[in-house]
């Protein structure tokens, strides 16, 4: 196999004897064991990309097809823009861009308004980084490795490809984006500059406008074509792009600061936590020994492609590395918190570098790098019937807290159209109910304030609560519980308050639920 090095000013290939040539000569002749293996890698590579979207399309009609708030709310934003309303960011928030739901808002205009509609495009985009990853790796290294490496992002585990099928908002937009920046922006030998950089420029705005970490991605193939081509004309066209690419962002950042300031108080543990409590979720490590185990082999897999970028002159992995770095700093510090294994949504940003390494690892044994494409696919799909406790069959999606499907069904015989309730149980079950019932949320952020405004119009006043949790016991055990003409009715999981007497809910500070 042949290495490319990479400079400044281009390629060269190092052959077996260890002297190098250009990129551009005839390329070196391979084995005919090197030959059968990419061959069979490559036919891996398509049969296992078509079980994992199979899977995935199989897993949106059981329990392992999670609908909580946030995908509920992405859902809804969705069917809003196929209504012909618009917004550029997640409800609520001052970030976290919209691409996915206009381009599943498209979809609803022809296949109608179905989360299912929705789950199928955030499965496509993530098809999309599947051949990003494999372009990059081959780039990186050779054609095996990348293919390799693009199924072992695919098959990355459970809670990966939860986000693929569930996507709670911007993150397969934000990762394509980044990688795709990657992809033309370390490209060489282009005829046309202006155009890459248009393209580049372009990618990294609208990476921006989803989410800092899709930006954070493509950043240091950006310094890189900056370096490579020292031009202002140039810059300035890679700027105009950024502007356009991120203009819902920059409209945004005019009228709030709040769209760059951290939620909270950046917690500087949270560079280590990343690897000892997020990533380990990924594989299910809950143990203290597995958990140090996993993030000793995540760090031992970055150092690997450090290494190898340093050696090798090799921007490819150098980008790969950088981007993924910044990406860990940027959540450590946006996330205002202690990065914990509830954020394990977060590692899917540093995946194809983790799968590059261990990509690269694999095949340096001849077809060992099929056996581990085989054995990611067994272990993913082991994973979730193991978090389903082999409970896979087909059967409706399932809820974060409890039994939504019944409380819309309650809700709609009821006549019920407007309500408050807690956040995680709000959006859920207005998307169960097609919004036939919209519940607007009492705690965490006022997602779509005309929810609330219609609910707090309504006589009487009807709010939900997950049964026997604090907000449930503090109505009961307060005025608001004994107040006349106030009624609680148990409905699966939910307690259903109705106030006969007129109610602000906003006056009373509330639990998440």
């Amino acid at each position: 196999m042949t290495n490319l090095l990479h400079d400044d000013t281009g390629a060269v290939e190092r052959t077996p004897a260890g002297r190098t040539r250009p990129a551009s000569a005839e390329p070196l002749p391979h084995s005919r064991l090197y030959r059968l293996d990419a061959r069979l890698t490559t036919i891996a590579f398509y049969v296992l990309l078509a079980a994992g979207l199979a899977f995935r399309i199989y897993l949106f009609y059981t329990p392992a097809f999670i609908v909580d708030s946030d995908n509920a709310v992405v859902y809804l934003q969705t069917k809003h823009i196929s209504e012909g309303e618009f917004t550029w960011f997640f409800w609520g928030q001052s970030y976290g861009g919209t691409l996915l739901d206009y381009i599943a808002g498209a979809a609803m205009l022809v296949f109608g308004a179905h989360i299912q509609v929705l789950s199928i495009v955030s499965t496509l985009i993530f098809v999309i980084a599947v051949f990003l990853i494999r372009h990059i790796g081959t780039q990186a290294f050779d054609r095996i490795t990348g293919t390799v490496a693009a199924i072992l992002f695919w098959f990355s585990g459970y809670y990966t490809l939860r986000i693929s099928i569930s996507e709670p908002g911007f993150y397969g937009p934000s990762l394509v984006l980044g990688l795709a920046a990657v992809a033309v922006g370390l490209r060489t030998n282009v005829r046309r500059s202006y155009l890459q950089w248009a393209i580049v420029g372009l990618l990294a705005g609208l990476a921006f406008w989803q989410s800092p970490m899709g930006a954070m991605l493509a950043v240091p193939a950006v310094v890189v074509l900056i370096i490579r081509q020292r031009s202002w004309r140039h810059l300035l066209v890679g700027a105009a792009a950024v502007v356009i690419g991120a203009l819902p962002w920059v409209v945004q950042y005019t009228s709030a600061i709040k769209a760059v300031t951290p939620q909270g108080q950046p917690r500087i543990l949270s560079l280590g936590t990343f690897f000892t409590e997020l990533l380990p979720v990924t594989v299910s490590a809950i143990e203290r020994p597995d958990r140090l185990l996993v993030a000793a082999i995540s760090i031992g897999l970055f150092v690997l492609l450090t290494v190898l970028a340093i050696r090798q002159r090799n921007v490819w992995l150098a980008s790969l590395v950088g981007g993924s770095v910044l990406v860990i700093c940027i959540i450590s510090v946006g996330a205002g918190t202690l990065l914990t294994n509830q954020h394990g949504r977060y590692a899917v940003f540093v995946m194809p570098t983790l799968a590059i390494a261990a990509a690269w690892i694999v095949t340096r044994v001849r077809f060992l790098g099929i056996v581990a494409m085989v054995v990611a696919a067994l272990l993913t799909v082991g994973q979730t019937r193991a978090v389903f406790s082999d409970h896979l069959s087909p059967g409706r999606q399932s809820y974060i807290l409890g039994d939504i499907p019944a409380l819309g069904d309650y809700l709609i015989a009821n006549r019920i159209t407007h309500a408050f309730g807690d956040y995680w149980i709000s959006y859920s079950v207005t998307a169960e109910t097609e919004e036939r019932s919209q519940v607007a949320t009492l705690s965490g952020p006022l997602r779509y304030p005309p929810y609330a405004v219609t609910a707090g119009a309504q006589d009487p006043v009807v709010v939900i609560f997950l049964k026997g949790e604090a907000n449930d016991l503090m109505v009961q055990a307060g005025p608001l519980g004994s107040a006349p003409g106030t009624t609680r009715t148990v409905v699966a999981d939910y307690a259903v308050y109705t106030f006969a007497q007129p109610i602000n809910v906003f006056d009373t500070p509330w639990a998440l639920f």
